[in-house]
């Protein structure tokens, strides 16, 4: 196995086309790396970017007028900026699948589940069509769905939330994709059906060794299945930090974050929020993105100023200033 990640993100920068002269920023200063097999938890408030980072990483940017505006970005050594058509059909739905934020809506409401599923199968053109329904019921089993062999001729309306959710997984694993890119994939199930997906969503990563890049609002969820947080604001990210150190962040952003979780109030307690509101898409404030929101700034925070990536750790980073001055 090789010792490189498998994805790099540097300085990534993404703008989307409101007129022929005119370009608004999405995201820029985008910074981390994947390693083989592990997974990435991506939060930040709506707006900050992460939608757009997952497009980026599937080669979907240019159905949102979106493209890349520089930085780099490379999917096992292979430059994603710089993609043709023709690569990203050798990598995308094949080496890195992806379960879109719009899960529950996802499977083709005119298609059985048996016909998307043979679909996603027989990207591969190398696949015997002959043992395409064998392979379709076995991804309806390794997603954990009961009766298999009837859902295949069911369409999506007769499914549940959870069940249409499975569906797309297996859609996203039918090629065994060393990268699985999951957009909330949670979003409008219940408790206990979250949790039955990101089990499942640990046992792919245990049996077929893939890395797992999730977009959450679900701070606690997060916190319990990634290895490694990556935080994002306001169209740049702030800092990557091992999940079990959560606590002890290195930004004040992601404590404030972590603060303002539903599950540490008490009974009848006042929730904790975060200051102000989030910058607009691309008038970000110059210096630290956070600033006018911060309890923590100091003038030269306020300052022209690209912020350092300060490496924290063995894998870790911060581009907050006062970092070491933090309460731990």
């Amino acid at each position: 196995m090789s010792a490189e990640p498998l994805v790099v993100i540097d300085d990534l920068k993404i703008d989307v086309r409101l007129t022929r002269a005119n370009r608004l920023p999405i995201v820029d200063t985008a910074t981390f790396s994947i390693d083989r097999g592990e997974i990435i938890g991506l939060i930040g408030e709506s707006g900050s970017g992460k939608t757009m980072l997952c497009r980026a990483l599937v080669g979907t940017l240019g159905r949102r007028g979106a493209y890349i505006a520089g930085g780099k970005l490379t999917f096992d050594g292979i430059d994603l900026v710089t993609a043709k058509g023709s690569a990203w059909a050798d990598i995308r739905g094949k080496r890195i699948g992806y379960v879109p934020q719009s899960a529950l809506a996802g499977p083709n409401p005119v298609m059985t589940i048996g016909a998307q599923l043979e679909e996603s199968i027989l990207q591969d053109k190398e696949f015997s069509k002959g043992n395409v329904k064998a392979r379709a019921i076995e991804l309806l089993n390794i997603v954990q769905i009961r009766r298999p062999e009837v859902v295949m001729h069911q369409y999506q309306h007769e499914l549940s939330g959870g069940m249409k959710q499975r569906v797309m997984i297996a859609c996203a694993i039918a090629q065994q994709p060393e990268l699985i890119v999951a957009d909330e994939p949670t979003t409008g199930l219940d408790v206990t059906v979250q949790a039955e997906i990101m089990r499942l969503l640990l046992d792919i990563r245990s049996e077929f060794k893939t890395s797992i890049i999730l977009v959450s609002h679900d701070l606690p969820l997060v916190n319990q299945i990634c290895d490694e947080i990556v935080v994002m604001h306001a169209g740049s990210t702030v800092e990557k930090i091992s999940s079990r150190d959560i606590t002890r962040a290195n930004h004040p952003y992601t404590r404030a974050l972590y603060d303002s979780r539903i599950d540490l109030v008490e009974p009848k307690g006042e929730l904790t929020t975060i200051n102000g509101q989030p910058p607009t898409v691309g008038n970000w404030p110059v210096g630290c993105r956070f600033s006018e929101r911060c309890n923590f700034v100091e003038d030269r925070c306020r300052l022209p100023q690209v912020l350092p990536i300060i490496p924290i750790g063995p894998n870790g980073f911060s581009t907050c200033l006062r970092f070491n001055e933090l309460e731990k």
